[in-house]
């Protein structure tokens, strides 16, 4: 009789076991859902094949293995990345919509008078994804190879070198500016509608030199079609070891990086943020992740990656880029 209760309560432990494992967690007497259980989108707010879109993909497909869910790249450009943001902003802060950003959106909206958006109010950081350092290139006609030589050449032509950018308060555009001011030449200003028809104009000599980001321009670099003059880096860059830093040559203050993160809308579940923050951890450390990367331009910097220190670095780009353009 004893070893049938025995058998029976066994019985009824492991059934027990098995009915809580299926049920739902509860916290609080409230259902909490597993996340993610359904496909993420990655909202991209640059056109596909340029160099924020080719990341997120590579970033989304690593991300979906460590989530168990399908991570979909959804391109939505237009006004430097704003577009993107808002859209991700007014979607449901239930981390099913989130959005790759690059620090250059946080410029374009210091430069307006009258924001579109509140980027620090209307999205919640996630985690740091990579910095794409900034580099300053000519084009093969150009006589120069050394930014001496660039100074030297600059300052001999009264109308000034052509310059292109990706568009108006680009960072491309900003930091021009400032190497103008900060070297003494004068620089004619061509903004664009992305990297891509910008770069097009440098192969073509229909303009000389452009700040850029060395993702953007590692293949015209590789295959000697156009020429580097300094990395806007405080260190050389490990694929440019040949290349010296602008810090190197005396100019400090040209220091430029484009960064990108994961963000979600304002509101979204501390656990949400939490766990996509571990799968982008996760993701960053993987050695395969971190190769692909880095081969692509990209530096890995998945130290104290939490939301509260990406917080702090939204903060401060904002201020510093509302000190900068008013």
């Amino acid at each position: 009789m004893m070893s049938f209760w025995k058998t029976i309560m066994g019985t009824l432990i492991v059934v027990s076991g098995a009915l809580k494992f299926a049920m739902p967690a509860m916290a609080h007497g409230k259902e909490v859902k597993v996340y993610p259980d359904r496909p993420i989108t990655l909202v991209v707010g640059f056109p596909p094949g340029g160099m924020v879109d080719i990341l997120g993909r590579n970033v989304a497909q690593a991300m979906a293995e460590e989530l168990g869910q399908p991570v979909i790249v959804e391109n939505r450009p237009g006004a430097t990345g704003t577009v993107g943001a808002l859209a991700v902003a007014r979607a449901a802060p239930d981390g099913y919509t989130v959005y790759l950003s690059s620090s250059a959106v946080m410029l374009y909206l210091a430069a307006q008078n009258e924001p579109t958006l509140d980027f620090a109010e209307a999205l919640a950081p996630v985690g740091k994804i990579a910095v794409a350092p900034g580099v300053l290139i000519v084009g093969n006609h150009v006589k120069a190879s050394t930014l001496a030589e660039l100074i030297l050449l600059a300052k001999d032509r009264p109308e000034g070198l052509n310059m292109v950018s990706p568009g108006v308060n680009s960072l491309g555009h900003v930091f021009g500016e400032a190497f103008q001011e900060a070297v003494g030449v004068k620089l004619h200003h061509i903004p664009h509608q992305g990297d891509a028809p910008a770069l097009a104009d440098i192969l073509g000599a229909r303009a000389d030199l452009m700040i850029t980001a060395v993702p953007s321009a590692l293949a015209l670099i590789g295959s000697n079609r156009v020429k580097v003059i300094a990395v806007l880096t405080p260190h050389r860059v490990s694929l440019l070891p040949g290349i010296p830093s602008i810090k190197e040559l005396g100019y400090p203050t040209l220091e430029s990086s484009d960064w990108s993160a994961i963000f979600t809308p304002a509101g979204t579940p501390d656990h949400v943020i939490s766990r996509l923050n571990r799968s982008i951890n996760k993701v960053l450390a993987d050695a395969k992740v971190r190769k692909q990367l880095t081969r692509l331009g990209y530096v890995v910097q998945p130290q104290n990656n939490t939301p509260e220190n990406l917080e702090k670095l939204v903060t401060q780009e904002c201020r510093r880029w509302k000190r900068t353009l008013h």
